[in-house]
Formats: C-alpha cells, sequence, structure tokens
C-alpha cells in the first residue's frame, strides 16, 4: 500500500495502538514490517493465526502471557567481541528466554482450534538457552548482582569480614593505649581505608604514614606502619571478591555468546508470534470480528472508525457484486469524508490482519492497492493551489491503479469552476469505473448524481439529514442522492432573513423542488426502513410462539412416553408375580387331589387377572384422553387379523370384536381389549427378530443437570445419559449447563454435533432457561 493512503486514512494511528498490544519490543518490530495481504490464501493463514489468539483470550482460565524484556542492548553486546555482558544484559536474556517458554505453552495449549498457532514457537525451547538461564539464576540476583550466597563469593566475603575485624581490633587497641596522641576515641575512613585521628602537635610520636588533615590542621589522620598492613590486607581481599566477580560475569558471557545463534532464532519466532498476539489483542479489547474475505462483495455493518472511540457512529455500506462506483452527497460536515475513511481504514485492517471493528456478516474484497485523494494538498513551497494539489494526486491515482484497486476521492471535481469542475470529475469517474475495481467518491456535482442514476454499476449514496433538528445523522442511505442542505444549515447558524430569502431567489424555483424531491425521497426511506423494522419485530415474534407450539407438542410426547413406560413397568411386574403364583398353584394341584380350597384359589388367581386387565384398560383409556395419540380410522381391523399393540409395543392377533369401537387381541398368552386407537399394522416387509437385552446403564433422566462440573465430567455424564436414554426408548431430554464462561456449552454442542444418533440440539426458550440450558433429540 503507498504511503499517502495509509497517511490519510489514519492507518499509523492504528499500527501505533496495535504495537501498544504487543508484548515484546521484537513483536513490536515485526508489525512494522508485517505488511498488507492481497492473496487469498495468505490472508486467511494469518486470519486464522489471529483467530486462534483471539479466542485464547476469551478464556478466563487461562493467564495472559507475560511481557518480554527488552534485549536489544544486550544483543548488540554480543555482536561486538569487544565488549561484554554486565549483569543487568544477562538477567535481561534470562526473564527474555523465560517469557519465551512461557509464550511457548500458551500457543500450545493441544486443542484443535488451536492449531494455527501451535509450533509457532517451536515445540520447546532449546536445551541450550534453558540451561544458560539456569547458569544465569545460579548466580546473579533480580538486580543483575553477584549473589552473596555464591559459594566462591561467600568463601572470600569471610576473608574480608575477618580482615576488617583485625583491623578494627587493631584500632581500638591503639586508640585506648595511645589516648594522650589520639584526638578522637574512634578511627574514621578516609578513601576507604581506616585512619586515627592524631593532634597535629604529637603526629611524631605515631610512627606511620599521614593520610590527610582536618581542615583547622589541628588533626592528621594516620597509618601505623602495622594498620597499613591490615588496610592493604582488607583492599586485597576486596579486590579478590571483584576478580571473582569478574570471572563468573566472564563465564556467564561466554555461554551467552555461545548461545547467540538460539537467541537471534528465539526472538525471530517471538517477533512473527507476538505480532499476530498484538493484532488479536487489540481485535479482542475493541470487540473486532472475522471478516469473510472469500466474499467479493463490500459489506459493512455498523462499522465503527476505530479512532474516533465512543464518538463513533456505526457505519453500514452493503454494494452489490455488479456495483463498481459509489457517489456519496449529503449536507457538509454530514460524515460523508468519515464514511470513505472508514470503508478504506476498514478494508486496510482486512488485510493487515483479517479483523475489523464491525458486526458479523461483513465482508470486503481483496484488493492490491489502495489510492485516497482526501484533505487540502495545497502547497506553496511547491506553488500548488487547492485544485492543482488534488488534480496532481488524481493524476498520480489514474496513471497507477489497476483492475484490482480501491480508488477514494474526496470533493471530486471541487476547488475550480463547477461547470468545469463537474465535467471533470464526471470523466474521472467514468476511467476509474473501466480501469479499478471499487470508487467510492463524495462530491456536490449534481452531473454525478445524474450519472449514477443512468448507470446500473454506478449507485447514489446519501448522509441522511433530520428535518426536524437540521443536523446530520451520520447514517448512509443507498439508492438515494443527497442535498447539501446549505440553506438549513445556514439558517441553523442564524444567517439573516434577508440573505436566505435572496439565497433561495437566486437558486431558483426548479433546484428548491428537486432539493424537495430528495427530502421526500429520504423520508419515505425512513418510512420504510421503520415498516422493515417492525415487520422484522413481528416475525421474530412468530418464530418464537412456533417454538413455543413445539416445545409443548415435544412435553406432550414425552408425557405419552413417560405415561407408556410407568404402565409397562407396572404390568412388568404384575406378570412377574402372577407368574410366581401360577407355578405355586399348579405345583399344589399336581402334589395331592383337587379339593375346593385349591379351585377357589384358582379362580380368584382368574378374578385378579381380569380385575387387573380391566383397571389397566380403564387408566390408559382415561389418561390418554388428553393425549394426541395416531390412529388408524383408515384401517379396517377384522378377526384373525395381525395387528400391533402400541401401548403393549408387541404384535398380537385380533380374536373378536368387543363393544364401542373395541377389538379383543391376544398377544402371546394374555388377551386384551384395546381401542383401534391402540392398534396399527405392523411392518411386514422386514423379518423381525425379536431381541432381549439388559444394559447395565441407570434409567435415563428427563433433564440432566451438569453445572459444577468440568468438561470432561460432564460428558462422561452426558455418554451415560444418551446410551440410557436410547436404550429405553426415549426420543429426547434436556441438558442444564448454565451460563458461565460457555466452556461447557461450547463443549457440549460440539460433542453433540458429532454424535451420530443425534438429529438436532437447541437452546430451550428464554422463559425456559434460554442459553443456559440445551434440549437433545434423537
Amino acid at each position: 500500500m503507498n504511503k499517502k493512503s495509509i497517511e490519510d486514512l489514519g492507518f499509523l494511528q492504528v499500527l501505533k495502538k496495535i504495537q501498544d498490544c504487543a508484548l515484546s519490543q521484537d513483536g513490536v518490530g515485526h508489525l512494522a514490517s508485517l505488511g498488507f495481504l492481497a492473496e487469498q490464501e495468505a490472508l486467511l493463514d494469518r486470519q486464522a493465526k489471529v483467530a486462534a489468539f483471539v479466542s485464547l483470550l476469551g478464556r478466563s482460565d487461562l493467564p495472559s502471557p507475560s511481557h518480554f524484556a527488552d534485549i536489544g542492548q544486550a544483543m548488540a553486546t554480543l555482536e561486538n567481541p569487544l565488549l561484554s555482558l554486565d549483569g543487568p544484559l544477562l538477567v535481561a536474556l534470562a526473564s527474555y528466554i523465560q517469557s519465551g517458554e512461557m509464550f511457548l505453552h500458551y500457543c500450545n495449549q493441544g486443542q484443535e482450534s488451536l492449531e494455527p498457532i501451535q509450533g509457532l514457537l517451536g515445540c520447546e525451547i532449546e536445551p541450550k538457552l534453558l540451561h544458560l538461564v539456569q547458569s544465569i539464576h545460579s548466580i546473579l540476583d533480580e538486580g543483575g548482582q553477584v549473589k552473596e550466597s555464591h559459594p566462591a563469593i561467600r568463601s572470600l566475603r569471610k576473608q574480608v569480614e575477618q580482615a576488617k575485624g583485625e583491623r578494627s581490633r587493631f584500632t581500638s587497641d591503639f586508640i585506648r593505649t595511645n589516648s594522650a596522641v589520639v584526638q578522637s576515641d574512634q578511627g574514621a575512613f578516609r578513601d576507604g581505608r581506616l585512619v586515627i585521628p592524631v593532634r597535629n602537635d604529637r603526629r611524631t610520636e605515631v610512627p606511620g604514614f599521614i593520610s590527610s588533615s582536618s581542615s583547622s590542621g589541628s588533626t592528621v589522620f594516620m597509618e601505623p606502619f602495622r594498620l597499613v598492613e591490615m588496610n592493604n590486607a582488607v583492599v586485597m581481599a576486596e579486590n579478590q571478591i571483584l576478580i571473582e566477580i569478574a570471572k563468573l560475569l566472564s563465564l556467564l558471557d561466554g555461554q551467552a555468546r555461545a548461545c547467540k545463534w538460539e537467541l537471534q532464532t528465539l526472538r525471530q519466532k517471538v517477533g512473527q508470534a507476538d505480532a499476530l498476539f498484538a493484532c488479536a489483542k487489540y481485535s479482542f479489547d475493541h470487540h473486532a470480528i472475522k471478516v469473510d474475505i472469500a466474499s467479493d462483495t463490500c459489506s459493512l455493518i455498523e462499522a465503527r472508525h476505530p479512532l474516533l472511540g465512543k464518538k463513533a457512529v456505526p457505519i453500514t455500506v452493503m454494494l452489490d457484486e455488479k456495483v463498481r462506483s459509489v457517489v456519496i452527497s449529503g449536507p457538509n460536515a454530514g460524515g460523508k469524508t468519515v464514511t470513505i475513511k472508514t470503508v478504506g481504514l476498514m478494508t486496510l485492517m482486512n488485510q493487515f490482519c483479517g479483523f475489523i471493528p464491525a458486526k458479523e456478516g461483513s465482508s470486503l474484497p481483496l484488493f492490491d492497492e489502495v489510492f485516497t485523494d482526501i484533505g487540502d494538498e495545497q502547497s506553496i513551497e511547491e506553488e500548488l493551489s487547492t485544485f492543482s494539489g488534488h488534480m496532481k494526486q488524481v493524476g498520480y491515482i489514474l496513471r497507477n491503479m489497476t483492475s484490482r484497486s480501491l480508488v477514494i476521492m474526496d470533493e471530486l471535481g471541487s476547488g475550480t469552476d463547477p461547470v468545469e469542475g463537474a465535467a471533470l470529475a464526471r470523466a474521472t469517474l467514468e476511467y476509474c469505473l473501466k480501469m479499478a475495481k471499487l470508487t467510492l467518491v463524495t462530491s456536490h456535482h449534481g452531473v454525478l448524481k445524474q450519472f449514477a442514476y443512468a448507470k446500473e454499476s454506478v449507485i447514489n449514496a446519501s448522509m441522511e439529514f433530520d428535518e426536524d433538528t437540521h443536523l446530520p445523522t451520520f447514517r448512509v442511505i443507498n439508492g438515494i442522492p443527497g442535498d447539501s442542505h446549505a440553506l438549513d444549515t445556514a439558517k441553523a447558524m442564524h444567517l439573516p432573513v434577508e440573505v436566505l430569502e435572496k439565497a433561495q431567489q437566486y437558486l431558483g424555483s426548479e433546484a428548491v423542488q428537486i432539493g424537495e424531491i430528495i427530502k421526500g425521497l429520504e423520508r419515505r426511506k425512513r418510512e420504510a426502513d421503520a415498516h422493515e423494522e417492525k415487520l422484522r419485530q413481528r416475525h421474530y415474534h412468530l418464530q418464537q410462539q412456533v417454538k413455543q407450539v413445539e416445545l409443548k407438542e415435544l412435553k406432550l410426547r414425552q408425557d405419552e412416553l413417560i405415561l407408556k413406560q410407568e404402565q409397562s413397568s407396572e404390568l412388568s411386574r404384575f406378570m412377574r408375580e402372577k407368574r410366581r403364583e401360577l407355578e405355586h398353584l399348579v405345583a399344589e394341584l399336581r402334589s395331592g387331589e383337587i379339593t375346593r380350597e385349591k379351585t377357589l384359589q384358582v379362580k380368584g388367581f382368574v378374578n385378579s387377572l381380569q380385575e387387573k386387565q380391566e383397571l389397566v384398560e380403564a387408566q390408559i383409556e382415561s389418561e390418554l384422553q388428553v393425549l394426541p395419540l395416531s390412529h388408524a380410522s383408515s384401517i379396517e381391523f377384522h378377526p384373525n387379523m395381525d395387528v400391533l399393540c402400541t401401548s403393549a409395543r408387541r404384535e398380537g392377533r385380533i380374536i373378536r370384536k368387543a363393544a364401542k369401537g373395541k377389538w379383543v387381541v391376544a398377544v402371546g398368552t394374555m388377551k386384551f381389549t384395546l381401542p383401534e386407537s391402540e392398534l396399527s399394522l405392523p411392518n411386514k416387509t422386514d423379518k423381525k427378530v425379536q431381541v432381549l437385552y439388559q444394559s447395565s446403564s441407570p434409567p435415563p433422566k428427563m433433564t440432566l443437570d451438569v453445572r459444577g462440573l468440568t468438561l470432561e465430567e460432564a460428558l462422561s455424564a452426558l455418554d451415560i445419559q444418551i446410551e440410557s436414554a436410547l436404550v429405553h426408548g426415549f426420543t429426547t431430554f434436556s441438558i442444564i449447563h448454565g451460563y458461565g464462561d460457555g466452556i461447557l456449552s461450547r463443549g457440549i454442542g460440539e460433542y453433540l454435533k458429532n454424535h451420530q444418533r443425534v438429529t438436532d440440539y437447541r437452546f430451550a426458550l428464554p422463559e425456559d432457561g434460554g442459553m443456559g440450558k440445551t434440549y437433545v433429540f434423537f
């Protein structure tokens, strides 16, 4: 992209804010050279990496990566063999390597969605670098000083303290035994050496060297010969510490120089990864979205100029594929320039990182170059007037644009005679229409508005103007040319009435009528938008009502299923008890003679079966009256006909017709009296095989609550629930996972999406739990 367009559109300020999000100076430097991508494959790759970082930034369970120390000076020192690294520079290197290790673990989380950034820093930090960090931390403290606890320093420090102790004891003894000649009862330090203050008139009584004297000359500071040796011993011991420190720093410097190539490689990887991270951090902080770059249409939905902050008015620009040029007109200070600048800046941001501050669904084509002519090009030094400056830039654009270029020109044809300027503006627009991919022009010339009406590939767009407040609303209206509203603006600025009336007379009735027509079109557009919004709201409410009806129907089916399961379980228990009772009766009858008492027992057994049958039939008939059961009214039933009994879930054969439209059906050894609504034809196309099975899974729940569980625990419980639901014939159930950070909701959604037996899943209605509850269907 050419430098002028980048400056005109304000991308340098945006880049500075992106660089502020970087973790390292290497990332800042890499951002400056990152460049714009015009090829879809390359931009998709960069966009995927930025999106992966955005997803990481959205996770509250991960700590943010730490900032990197600036090691520019340290690396420059390593490049110069005459210099050596000091303690602070070595500590900076160690901190940089540790931050790199943390950043590596941050990128390599192991999730499939993070695959684009896995390996940006490699699989692991080089062992040589980790060994260097260990060596630096074992010798230096956080301030870059050699640790006092280091074994070599600790032993030398003991020697220094021992020498200082001997010196102090000698000084104290000397002062005590020579109190007549000394001036003070304590020694003093001069140039790091311990001296004794002696009276000047008695200095000859002390054999030694004079270091200095007091300002008055009454006191001299002397080192007795014995004290000279002791001071020298202290100095020598301290020098040994300095020598040892220099050796340790030299050792670390050598290790760092041996890792110079690994450090340079790490810096390069960190710079590349950090540049993408900075783009993601900026996008995350500004609620930017991933642009659809596969589409070749320009559709910006509520795009917000990032440099305007809270003052930014969302701008929506929707262009069809056939549109090659847009003429934007409207009142002064109505937002025309901001609109075209926003489109241009969104284009640069998209081709820089693939994210823009707009709403989902926004798409932008890819351009090989963006050309702009915005602002006053007047130059005294180059002897250019305003018009000449514009023409110079327009000429550069027309000579260099291609069929993949975006051209943005503000106030085309202004600054000269209106008639000639309008003619030149139209000719320029026609040339851009033929040569460029997309051209955005702002103008007050009516010739351009008419030209836009006549060309199918050119559309008019206007900036909305509030007739009541006489102020612009900064909203873009497609398809309608805008009026300049110069008289309205002048009236709002309190120009004299006489001036306004004269201007209206000079303007002419025809121009006034055209202005009124445009105003009427704008009013109709607002009315149409309001009507469309009402229809959209009504459509939304109808959708909600349909969902409520579907949920009610679903609940009825669930109730029917539960009722049948309860009846089936009760009948099974009853049949098991009666089978044991029958076996007991048969055993008694075989064991001896048939007595009256045994006969009564058999009759009681038969009567209990009949009573249970009548009781179950009555329950089924009363409880299923409210359920929308399917019936086979179109089927003609007759005796000896094979049927499928819905309540018993088994095949049977009709014995005879009973009263009230019911049929006596034999199911195995049992006979039931069932209504026609409980009967259907069995599927004879496939050979039926009765399979008896048992499942160790617990009975399913109609509502599975996984709140408070980890994602792994929740998916395990969900797996058991689905198995049990399939075994017991459930067609649906619900999961309560709550809102939280969305981890359970997203994880469960991905699991259900890939499950073979799940046909559909959806969130509950707002009054039933909303996005904190999910319904599952088989």
